[in-house]
């Protein structure tokens, strides 16, 4: 009789668990339902502008390549359905640029309540650097893409050959340039954050900075050029802009 009194209820045992289950979800349900609600809206904005982008997609590239001195080359399409890989990749890319202030905004409302106030207002006071640094950052990328160009230019003159680039290639290469420089520059942004939200001290990062610069050594290596002139220039940058951003926070 003693053995049996000791025998735990496995019906309620179940239905406390199962009750525990259901706060959990009725509590964390009106969350997941706004997050449901922005990300559709995010996925609304990135489909309209970016068939916006697919449809004008020939104004757009010719904007965009009125930037670059293109003077001895030749920009050909390698494919004769290569346009639509053009549409589709310009309506993507027109989509995520017009969709990503509105991607800050939601993550901005969605970490505020688990900061406190001083927490909060450092964020938003180095939302308009992040967005400065990224756009000098992209257009540190495009002055890049125009060094190579001259460089490619110079040296076709002087053998007295013709470059040809393809026109796809050549526009994922400076995409991928100008948001890689673009995150890259970001780096006092984000050595910033980790000091004065006491994720990382100060001490910590600088006796570790090494594994920061072979990051950076390693992510310059794989973006498009490969001469060993462009990789000294996308390495010395974002090298000297986290030394900046540590001499920045000396006082933390």
């Amino acid at each position: 009789m003693a053995s049996e009194k000791n025998i735990p209820n496995i019906s309620s045992v179940g239905t406390t668990s199962g009750s525990a289950i259901d706060d959990a979800i009725a509590r964390f349900l009106p969350y997941l339902q706004e997050i449901q609600k922005k990300l559709i809206t995010l996925l609304i904005v990135i489909l309209v502008s970016g068939v916006f982008g697919f449809f004008y997609y020939q104004k757009i590239l010719t904007f965009f390549m009125h930037i670059f001195n293109l003077k001895g080359i030749t920009v050909v399409l390698s494919s004769p359905y290569q346009f639509i890989d053009l549409a589709i990749n310009t309506g993507i890319a027109t989509g995520v640029i017009i969709a990503f202030p509105l991607f800050i905004y939601y993550l901005l409302s969605f970490l505020k309540p688990a900061l406190v106030h001083k927490e909060y207002q450092l964020i938003i006071q180095l939302v308009p650097f992040t967005i400065l640094l990224f756009i000098i950052g992209a257009g540190f990328g495009a002055w890049v893409m125009q060094f190579v160009i001259n460089l490619f230019t110079q040296t076709a003159i002087n053998f007295d050959v013709t470059n040809i680039w393809d026109i796809s290639h050549f526009f994922s290469q400076t995409i991928i340039m100008a948001i890689c420089l673009g995150l890259l520059f970001e780096m006092p942004i984000v050595v910033t954050l980790l000091i004065k939200l006491k994720i990382l001290k100060k001490k910590t990062i600088t006796k570790n900075r090494r594994f920061v610069y072979v990051g950076i050594l390693i992510m310059a290596a794989l973006l498009p050029p490969a001469d060993v002139i462009s990789l000294a220039i996308l390495t010395v940058f974002p090298l000297s802009l986290f030394e900046l951003a540590l001499l920045f926070n000396k006082s933390i």
